[in-house]
């Protein structure tokens, strides 16, 4: 099912995903820049591949969104752009034929890929955009792809979940969140650090444990636990769970791997920050 035409003039951008290709259409800039920004190296100006339609349309006192079957309206412009990036994720996520999906933020260390995994409500996000603040560059707070064959890390780039808490958190350890986020609560990792993403395999490999404690402390982990930890975070894919572990162990074979119990937010991040110094020190001399 497909929306109805727009009332309104409409710009068209064409990006490509991971191998998913789509049009974005919108009659109100603000919807499209946001888009811009989040999928911006996926940019695709040839629209060789069209693919998908999504739209956004703001029609007198509502935002209309759609992808697909998928449709939905809202009163404000936030809601309608966070319904459409989550459908566009559950399809990019569908389209996938070959590369395995990791519930997990990532961040960047100059070319090394820093994993943080973890269940919902573990802190990624939180976390993640703490470390952005401390200089590391933010892909994605929520999923990446692991290719089997290179076992380099594709972050899906997704508006950055924060709640009031995480929000409060991030303002007490000096974080200052962009415009957009007070006009409508939506900022792409790009927001917060401009730098490309490398393409490169994990570094380092930290799962977020419960509960949180006084102060934050690490445990090294085996590759074996941190293979298992990372397929409890991998959503039906492509692969058999046996043959998804085979992989994930040959991801934590390639990096260091250990388990975060989190403290308050400003000292879980100087520690993690610490952590991945330490380790690029360590791997780079």
């Amino acid at each position: 099912m497909s929306l109805a035409p727009l009332q309104q003039p409409a710009a068209d951008d064409s990006f490509c995903v991971h191998g998913f290709p789509f049009v974005l259409r919108t009659n109100f800039g603000e919807a499209r820049d946001s888009f811009a920004r989040l999928y911006r190296q996926f940019l695709n100006p040839s629209g060789a591949e069209i693919g998908a339609e999504a739209v956004v349309c703001n029609e007198s006192d509502r935002f209309r969104w759609g992808l697909q079957e998928k449709t939905g309206a809202s009163v404000d412009l936030g809601s309608a752009l966070w319904s459409l990036e989550s459908a566009l994720c559950e399809a990019i996520l569908r389209s996938q034929q070959t590369w395995i999906a990791i519930h997990a933020a990532t961040v960047y260390s100059g070319n090394s890929a820093v994993m943080l995994i973890g269940p919902s409500g573990a802190g990624k996000s939180t976390l993640s955009v703490a470390l952005s603040r401390r200089s590391f560059t933010l892909a994605t707070d929520d999923v990446a792809f692991i290719d089997p064959e290179t076992l380099e890390v594709h972050p899906i780039p997704r508006c950055v979940h924060l709640d009031r808490r995480s929000v409060e958190l991030l303002d007490a350890d000096g974080v200052r969140l962009p415009e957009s986020w007070k006009r409508i609560s939506f900022v792409a990792p790009v927001d917060l650090n401009s730098r490309p993403i490398p393409r490169c395999r994990a570094g380092l490999l930290i799962y977020i444990a419960a509960p949180r404690a006084e102060r934050p402390y690490f445990k090294p982990v085996s590759q074996s636990e941190m293979a298992a930890r990372l397929l409890s975070e991998t959503g039906q894919g492509p692969l058999s769970d046996s043959e998804a572990l085979q992989v994930l162990a040959k991801v934590s074979s390639s990096a260091a791997c250990f388990s975060l119990i989190p403290g308050s937010l400003s000292e879980t991040a100087d520690a993690v920050s610490d952590l991945i110094l330490r380790h690029r020190v360590a791997e780079f001399g």
